[in-house]
């Protein structure tokens, strides 16, 4: 009818020829987006434990009581080495590192950390958690250090050491 209009469309050759440029480049791109995907989360953990410590150290001197920082899966009681699933951060009146009646949590944070481990380190007398005191906002001694630990990229592996003053220091490690 119109003989002017030219038909438009792809022919079956020039589909097919597409669809393998497609696939080739997702081939040669997909091990590379693994390591992408560690290093995003890799400059997302340095923020994140310094935000939670920030906050910790705000409300444990403004309510002048122990505050804890501790991991947990559920969201609902500290658990051991679970940090890459949960944080915790709550009010700890009677000083038992855990969460009972009565206390108060300040703050649930999920994370699905994939490509790494996050893992803590304290001292002797807060091994699973990071306690910071009511009257200081700081934590008594030598508090401990988080550990990154990446599954890809084993430059990303990090240490971050909370000093006395509750300040994060970020230094590179072997230890994983």
């Amino acid at each position: 009818m119109y003989f002017y209009c030219k038909e438009q469309g792809f022919s079956l050759f020039e589909l097919i020829s597409i669809i393998v440029i497609v696939a080739i480049i997702c081939l040669i791109s997909l091990p590379f987006y693994h390591d992408w995907m560690q290093k995003q989360e890799f400059r997302s953990i340095h923020p994140m434990i310094q935000q939670h410590v920030s906050y910790a150290r705000s409300q444990a001197l403004a309510r002048r009581t122990t505050v804890v920082i501790c991991s947990s899966e559920s969201l609902i009681q500290c658990e051991k080495n679970t940090w890459h699933k949960g944080i915790i951060i709550f009010t700890d009146r009677n000083k038992n590192k855990q969460i009972d009646d009565g206390e108060l949590i300040l703050l649930k944070t999920e994370k699905n950390i994939k490509y790494g481990t996050l893992t803590w380190i304290g001292s002797a007398s807060s091994r699973d958690v990071l306690t910071l005191q009511g009257d200081t906002g700081l934590p008594r001694g030598s508090p401990g250090s988080f550990y990154y630990c990446g599954h890809h990229d084993t430059d990303n592996n990090t240490r971050y050491k909370i000093g006395r003053m509750a300040t994060l220091n970020k230094e590179p490690t072997e230890k994983c």
